[in-house]
C-alpha cells in the first residue's frame, strides 16, 4: 500500500533539501527509516526524484530515533508545487514529521496564480479557467407592449462570462472583459464554480476604466460609470443562485467607498473564511437616477482560499 505525506507549496518553487523526524506525540518509539520522494505541479502526473544518471528513484535514509533531525541536501534540486514523501521502511510504525526547504518563487506569477499585493507571494487563483454563469442572459427577450417583446439590441454583445477567468489581464479592454447588466434583471449576478468546496478567504476583481484608445459606446460607458453603485461577493454551496443569505456575504464595495470607480483593482476580503464551492459577484445600481440602467465590467476575477 503506497502511503505518503504531501506538501502543497502554493506556487511552484525550487526544492533544495528535506528534513525528517520521528513521532513526537507519544512515548512510543516510531519513525521512518527509508523513504522516496515524488513531485508534481498538478497532482495528476507525479515524478519520482532521481539523482543524476540514475535509473531508479533515490531511496533516502530516514531517522534512527524519534527526535533527531535528518536533513538531505538534494544533488538535483527540482521545481514543483506538490511534494510527497513515500515511507518504504519504518521502525514499529509509519510515523514522520517533515519539512521542505528551498527557494520561494520571486518572478512573475505563473498562469493560474496571482499576488494579492506587490509584496505578497504568488498564490493559486481558484477561479482560473473554471466554469462560469450569469443570470442576466437567460432572458434574450422580454414582453414589452405592442410587439410583445423587446430585444437587447447592442447590449446583446455583452462579454461572455468566461472572459473573467481566462487569465488575461492585459490589455484592459472592454471587449476582453465579461459584462453583466440590469437590462432584464434587477440585480445581475456572475458566478464561478471552483470545482470543489473550499474555505474562500477573499476575491480580487480587475475591472475596467475608459481610456483614449477605447472605442466603447459613450452611452454604455456612462451607464457603467454613473449608475453602478455596488459590488457584493457571496460564497455558496449551490449553483445558479438569484438571492443570497447575509451569512453567505464575503464583502462588498459601494460607490461611497470611492474605489468602485477610481480603481481598476478591487479587493473583497471576507470578514471570515466562507466554506463553499460557488462564488458570486452581484452588481447593484443607484436608485436616485431617472435612467437606472447600469453595466458591471469584470475583466478578471481571482479567488483565493485560506
Amino acid at each position: 500500500y503506497d502511503q505518503w505525506l504531501e506538501f502543497d507549496l502554493g506556487h511552484p518553487s525550487t526544492v533544495t533539501s528535506l528534513i525528517t523526524k520521528g513521532r513526537s506525540d507519544t512515548n512510543q518509539e516510531q519513525w521512518v527509516t527509508k523513504y522516496k520522494v515524488s513531485f508534481s505541479n498538478d497532482t495528476r502526473l507525479w515524478v519520482y526524484y532521481k539523482d543524476k544518471s540514475q535509473i531508479e528513484p533515490k531511496v533516502f535514509a530516514g531517522n534512527n530515533d524519534r527526535d533527531s533531525e535528518r536533513i538531505h541536501f538534494l544533488n538535483q534540486p527540482f521545481f514543483a508545487r506538490y511534494v510527497r514523501l513515500h515511507p518504504i521502511e519504518w521502525h514499529n510504525h509509519v510515523s514522520m514529521r517533515a519539512a521542505i526547504l528551498g527557494c520561494p518563487h520571486k518572478g512573475a506569477c505563473f498562469p493560474g496564480y496571482f499576488r494579492v499585493n506587490s509584496e505578497a507571494q504568488c498564490i493559486e487563483n481558484m477561479a482560473y479557467k473554471k466554469q462560469t454563469w450569469t443570470n442576466d442572459r437567460n432572458r434574450h427577450h422580454q414582453k414589452n407592449g405592442v410587439n410583445g417583446f423587446k430585444f437587447r439590441s447592442i447590449r446583446e454583445t455583452n462579454g461572455d462570462p468566461s472572459l473573467a477567468v481566462d487569465g488575461f489581464e492585459e490589455p484592459l479592454e472592454w471587449s476582453k472583459c465579461a459584462t453583466i447588466d440590469n437590462y432584464f434583471v434587477k440585480k445581475p449576478v456572475w458566478m464561478v464554480d471552483l470545482g470543489r468546496r473550499t474555505n474562500v478567504a477573499g476575491v480580487m476583481l480587475r475591472t475596467w476604466h475608459e481610456n483614449k484608445e477605447s472605442n466603447t459606446s459613450s452611452t454604455i460607458y456612462r451607464n457603467y460609470l454613473t449608475n453602478l453603485d455596488r459590488y457584493s461577493v457571496y460564497v455558496d454551496h449551490y449553483p445558479r443562485r438569484y438571492r443570497f443569505q447575509n451569512n453567505n456575504l464575503c464583502s462588498y464595495i459601494t460607490r461611497t467607498d470611492q474605489a468602485l470607480t477610481s480603481s481598476s483593482r478591487l479587493h473583497f476580503q471576507c470578514q471570515r473564511p466562507l466554506d463553499g464551492r460557488f462564488v458570486y459577484i452581484e452588481a447593484d445600481g443607484t436608485s436616485n437616477h431617472w435612467n437606472k440602467l447600469f453595466t458591471a465590467v469584470l475583466c478578471e476575477v481571482f479567488v483565493y482560499e485560506q
